[in-house]
Protein backbone atom coordinates (compact mmCIF):
# COMPACT_ATOMS: atom_id res chain seq x y z
CA UNK A 1 0.00 0.00 0.00
CA UNK A 2 1.28 3.49 -1.00
CA UNK A 3 -0.26 6.78 0.72
CA UNK A 4 -0.11 9.17 -2.26
CA UNK A 5 -1.78 11.99 -1.01
CA UNK A 6 -3.68 12.80 2.54
CA UNK A 7 -6.82 10.32 2.12
CA UNK A 8 -5.58 8.50 -0.66
CA UNK A 9 -4.13 4.90 -0.97
CA UNK A 10 -2.57 3.01 -3.72
CA UNK A 11 -2.92 -0.82 -4.14
CA UNK A 12 -0.81 -2.79 -6.20
CA UNK A 13 -2.04 -6.31 -7.03
CA UNK A 14 -2.53 -8.84 -9.73
CA UNK A 15 -4.24 -7.53 -12.92
CA UNK A 16 -7.75 -8.92 -12.61
CA UNK A 17 -10.04 -9.71 -15.65
CA UNK A 18 -12.35 -6.45 -15.56
CA UNK A 19 -9.16 -4.23 -16.21
CA UNK A 20 -8.78 -3.48 -19.76
CA UNK A 21 -6.37 -2.96 -22.21
CA UNK A 22 -6.98 0.30 -23.49
CA UNK A 23 -6.81 1.58 -20.23
CA UNK A 24 -2.99 0.25 -19.68
CA UNK A 25 -2.65 1.54 -23.00
CA UNK A 26 -3.47 4.93 -22.24
CA UNK A 27 -1.18 4.79 -19.30
CA UNK A 28 1.61 3.71 -21.41
CA UNK A 29 0.90 6.50 -24.09
CA UNK A 30 0.52 8.94 -21.57
CA UNK A 31 3.90 8.17 -19.25
CA UNK A 32 5.61 8.52 -23.07
CA UNK A 33 4.54 11.30 -24.17
CA UNK A 34 5.21 13.09 -21.01
CA UNK A 35 9.00 12.55 -21.85
CA UNK A 36 8.28 14.91 -24.28
CA UNK A 37 8.51 12.60 -27.02
CA UNK A 38 5.41 13.37 -29.71
CA UNK A 39 2.31 12.10 -28.82
CA UNK A 40 0.84 11.17 -32.41
CA UNK A 41 4.47 9.07 -32.79
CA UNK A 42 3.86 7.55 -29.08
CA UNK A 43 -0.12 6.68 -30.03
CA UNK A 44 1.64 4.97 -33.55
CA UNK A 45 4.46 2.99 -31.30
CA UNK A 46 1.75 1.58 -28.92
CA UNK A 47 -0.36 0.77 -31.62
CA UNK A 48 2.21 -2.27 -33.39
CA UNK A 49 1.57 -5.01 -30.79
CA UNK A 50 3.41 -4.61 -27.49
CA UNK A 51 0.01 -3.77 -25.60
CA UNK A 52 -2.21 -6.02 -27.66
CA UNK A 53 -4.84 -8.53 -26.12
CA UNK A 54 -2.28 -11.47 -27.29
CA UNK A 55 0.76 -9.92 -25.69
CA UNK A 56 -0.38 -8.33 -22.96
CA UNK A 57 -2.19 -12.65 -21.69
CA UNK A 58 1.62 -13.94 -21.95
CA UNK A 59 2.48 -11.45 -19.20
CA UNK A 60 2.31 -11.24 -15.33
CA UNK A 61 0.51 -7.94 -15.06
CA UNK A 62 0.15 -6.09 -11.77
CA UNK A 63 -1.76 -2.95 -11.06
CA UNK A 64 -1.03 -0.18 -9.05
CA UNK A 65 -5.20 0.84 -8.12
CA UNK A 66 -6.13 4.59 -6.46
CA UNK A 67 -9.72 4.45 -5.67
CA UNK A 68 -11.64 2.90 -8.86
CA UNK A 69 -8.50 4.27 -10.78
CA UNK A 70 -5.60 2.33 -12.47
CA UNK A 71 -2.88 4.75 -11.63
CA UNK A 72 0.13 2.40 -13.21
CA UNK A 73 1.43 -1.16 -14.22
CA UNK A 74 4.24 -3.53 -14.84
CA UNK A 75 4.51 -6.03 -16.46
CA UNK A 76 6.92 -9.11 -15.84
CA UNK A 77 7.98 -12.20 -18.09
CA UNK A 78 9.17 -14.47 -15.36
CA UNK A 79 12.42 -16.59 -15.90
CA UNK A 80 14.60 -19.52 -14.90
CA UNK A 81 17.27 -17.52 -12.87
CA UNK A 82 16.47 -13.47 -14.66
CA UNK A 83 13.18 -12.10 -14.77
CA UNK A 84 12.59 -9.61 -17.37
CA UNK A 85 10.38 -6.64 -16.13
CA UNK A 86 8.68 -6.34 -19.50
CA UNK A 87 6.66 -2.84 -18.50
CA UNK A 88 6.80 0.00 -15.74
CA UNK A 89 3.73 2.86 -16.56
CA UNK A 90 2.96 5.30 -14.56
CA UNK A 91 0.08 8.00 -15.35
CA UNK A 92 2.11 11.23 -15.08
CA UNK A 93 -0.52 12.33 -12.36
CA UNK A 94 0.45 9.63 -9.74
CA UNK A 95 4.34 10.06 -10.92
CA UNK A 96 6.50 10.73 -7.78
CA UNK A 97 4.26 10.03 -5.43
CA UNK A 98 5.53 6.13 -4.92
CA UNK A 99 3.51 4.02 -7.16
CA UNK A 100 6.46 3.63 -9.83
CA UNK A 101 8.37 2.50 -6.49
CA UNK A 102 5.61 0.14 -5.27
CA UNK A 103 5.17 -1.84 -8.59
CA UNK A 104 8.99 -2.30 -9.01
CA UNK A 105 9.01 -3.93 -5.76
CA UNK A 106 5.99 -5.88 -6.44
CA UNK A 107 7.92 -7.52 -9.41
CA UNK A 108 11.10 -8.02 -7.55
CA UNK A 109 9.48 -9.96 -4.65
CA UNK A 110 7.72 -12.21 -7.69
CA UNK A 111 10.43 -12.33 -9.27
CA UNK A 112 12.70 -13.55 -5.97
CA UNK A 113 9.63 -15.60 -5.24
CA UNK A 114 9.71 -18.13 -8.01
CA UNK A 115 13.44 -17.96 -7.87
CA UNK A 116 14.86 -15.72 -9.83
CA UNK A 117 18.18 -14.45 -8.74
CA UNK A 118 18.42 -11.35 -10.91
CA UNK A 119 15.84 -9.23 -12.75
CA UNK A 120 16.73 -7.37 -16.00
CA UNK A 121 14.90 -4.81 -18.22
CA UNK A 122 15.47 -2.37 -21.05
CA UNK A 123 15.66 1.30 -19.49
CA UNK A 124 13.84 4.44 -21.04
CA UNK A 125 16.48 7.11 -20.78
CA UNK A 126 14.46 9.62 -18.56
CA UNK A 127 13.47 6.63 -16.39
CA UNK A 128 17.21 5.61 -15.43
CA UNK A 129 17.72 8.14 -12.49
CA UNK A 130 14.48 6.09 -10.98
CA UNK A 131 16.09 2.28 -11.85
CA UNK A 132 19.23 3.66 -9.79
CA UNK A 133 17.26 4.78 -6.92
CA UNK A 134 15.67 0.95 -7.23
CA UNK A 135 19.08 -0.42 -6.87
CA UNK A 136 19.40 -0.86 -10.79
CA UNK A 137 22.68 -1.36 -12.43
CA UNK A 138 23.59 -1.10 -16.03
CA UNK A 139 24.49 -4.14 -17.52
CA UNK A 140 25.16 -3.39 -21.62
CA UNK A 141 23.21 -1.76 -24.61
CA UNK A 142 20.54 -2.60 -26.52
CA UNK A 143 20.17 -1.00 -29.95
CA UNK A 144 16.75 -0.37 -31.00
CA UNK A 145 15.12 0.47 -34.36
CA UNK A 146 12.40 1.52 -33.26
CA UNK A 147 13.58 4.85 -31.78
CA UNK A 148 16.67 4.96 -33.70
CA UNK A 149 18.67 5.10 -29.87
CA UNK A 150 20.45 2.83 -27.64
CA UNK A 151 18.81 1.70 -24.78
CA UNK A 152 20.38 0.45 -21.61
CA UNK A 153 19.73 -2.53 -19.86
CA UNK A 154 19.61 -2.41 -16.27
CA UNK A 155 18.99 -5.17 -13.55
CA UNK A 156 19.31 -5.82 -9.96
CA UNK A 157 20.24 -8.41 -7.84
CA UNK A 158 17.35 -10.23 -5.83
CA UNK A 159 19.51 -12.01 -3.59
CA UNK A 160 20.19 -9.46 -1.20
Amino acid sequence: MVVAEPGMTVEIRRRSARESDERLREIAIAAKAHWGYPRERVIEWASKGDFSAETLGQLEIWVAEAGRNIAGWASLAPGDEVAWLEDLWVDPRWMRQGVGSALFAAVANESRRRGAVRMEWEAEPDAIGFYRRMGGRDLRDSPTTEWGRVLRIMGVDLRG
